[in-house]
């Protein structure tokens, strides 16, 4: 789940998502499904998305905009069927929920592929462009352009006024209500696709906020699924701006982990003190310089604030990969040489193609205003919680949705096998966020990948396991003995070469 919201109003394409000022509790509109459509008639092509070989199908139907009423239109809503090898389940798909919020679930199909793909062995993977992302009209703003983020500097800007004049661009460009593009308004779109296609039931995997649009659908549909797997898991309850601190702690287990190991700690003795040393340089004057354009090679000016470095590090905590970066990185910024980070840097390129107004509708709808003074200032405590905080309070105002009604917020409540997954070192949906979204469900499991970032799916055994969990419907059998393998990478420790692995470290 990307929660870069801050940066986003960085993006080339992106402007901040702002949050809803008002305290009034709006009650939930109910949508409605359109289930005329006579799956003979749906037509379907051949179609292909990036990092896939095979051909999938594609299709899209139309959805009323509003709830309850089509008197401000339809939405076309695009989506794509990865067929199964062996079809001997042609009832069954697994419908697959992307993350962000905003995410286009057909542009991650290869993702989606590969953490399923025992399971496509029989049964088809659906993918559905949630409304308002990818190719479900999207919601997009322009913004600036690497070449202008490394240039400018967040400490002495007036980092309010320019979000709110990027935000009311925004709103004016996009010409919406994003009361239409929350996860509520979103479900019955899911379920419109299901029954254009004839499936009968449904087995569901989400990863990130794409866990919630599967809650979300259960508690909306509950008739429609056979299982769901929630992998990175995001609790009804489960606040975005607690995203800061859980980046703090998975930060501070990467140099526990480096000053536990012979060779990082050899390499690095003073890695943790480096860090905290650049970021008091930081706070106190940005360092400016020039380094090469990741992409064009050309010298662009970058001027390092805390802000960019804080938030590449975040970035670099989603994948074990860019983890094992983070202590060379530092390590030679402190002496001068910023290429390293530079291309942390770009890891913040995950967030470019998140859809705006769906990544704010969302958050302006269903978190913001349920806030507290006690978790405000609990968020707070954690440099990127306040800045985020400080975006979003900038931004609120222009917005205008409306907030979901406060049971919103229950855990779901179900009898549905589910299966949570959960990495050890995630930096943006920790275990915690499994135990909160599982409170009330009877006949789920939350297994845990202890040396995991982001996804476990992507990254363990979980693709076998999740395929077991489909074919039994029921987690309680599953051998999760596999998920304690370490795919932690090795430290790079130079520009050539990456220190060994210490088996007995524990991260």
């Amino acid at each position: 789940m990307h929660y870069s919201f801050l940066k986003r109003r960085m993006n080339r394409r992106g402007a901040v998502a702002a949050l809803l000022l008002s305290a009034t509790v709006a009650a939930q509109p109910t949508y409605a499904t359109e289930s005329a459509i006579d799956p003979s008639s749906l037509q379907l092509s051949s179609c292909y998305a990036r990092g896939l070989s095979d051909a999938l199908r594609c299709g899209r139907i139309e959805q009323p905009l509003a709830a309850d009423t089509g008197r401000e239109g339809t939405i076309s809503i695009h989506f794509a069927v990865i067929p199964a090898i062996n079809p001997v389940h042609p009832k069954e798909a697994i419908l697959a929920f992307a993350g962000g919020p905003g995410q286009s679930a057909f542009d991650a199909a290869s993702t989606f592929e590969y953490a399923l793909r025992y399971v496509r062995e029989t049964r088809d993977i659906l993918l559905v462009d949630q409304r308002g992302t990818g190719k479900s009209g999207v919601l997009q703003c322009d913004g600036m352009d690497l070449t202008e983020q490394f240039a400018f500097d967040e400490s002495t800007a007036d980092m309010a006024a320019l979000i709110r004049k990027q935000t009311e661009v925004c709103r004016e460009k996009l010409q919406v209500n994003l009361q239409h593009y929350t996860t509520l308004a979103a479900a019955s779109d899911f379920e419109a696709v299901r029954l254009a296609l004839g499936y009968q039931k449904l087995h569901l995997y989400g990863g990130s906020y794409g866990t919630r649009m599967a809650q979300q659908y259960m508690r909306q549909y509950p008739d429609a699924v056979l299982s769901a797997t929630l992998d990175g898991v995001v609790a009804f309850n489960q606040s975005f701006a607690a995203m800061g601190l859980t980046s703090d702690a998975s930060l501070d287990a990467l140099y526990a982990y480096c000053e536990a190991s012979p060779a990082c700690r050899q390499q690095f003795p003073q890695a943790r003190q480096q860090f905290e040393a650049l970021l008091v340089q930081l706070e106190r004057s940005p360092l400016q310089t020039q380094v090469r354009h990741p992409r064009t090679y050309q010298l662009i000016d970058l001027k390092l604030t805390r802000f960019k470095l804080q938030q590449a590090l975040r970035f670099a905590l989603y994948s074990n990969s860019t983890r094992a970066l983070v202590p060379f990185a530092i390590d030679q910024a402190s002496t001068g040489d910023y290429s390293a980070l530079v291309g942390l840097m770009l890891a913040q390129d995950i967030a470019d193609d998140l859809s705006i107004g769906v990544n704010s509708a969302v958050v302006c709808a269903e978190d913001w205003p349920f806030w507290t003074e006690q978790t405000r200032t609990e968020f707070g405590s954690s440099y990127l919680g306040a800045m985020w905080q400080l975006g979003a309070e900038a931004g609120c105002q222009v917005w205008q949705v409306k907030p979901a009604s406060r049971n919103y917020l229950e855990p779901l409540a179900t009898n549905t096998p589910v299966l949570l997954l959960s990495g050890g070192l995630d930096p943006v949906t920790p275990p915690s966020g499994a135990e909160l979204a599982m409170a009330q469900m009877t006949n789920a499991r939350h297994l845990i990948a202890p040396h995991a970032t982001h996804i476990v799916a992507t990254q363990s055994c979980a693709p076998q396991l999740i395929s077991q969990f489909i074919a039994e419907k029921s987690a309680e059998a599953l051998d999760s003995s596999c998920l304690e393998q370490d795919s932690r990478k090795p430290f790079m420790t130079n520009a050539n070469g990456t220190a060994a692995p210490v088996a007995t470290v524990q991260e």
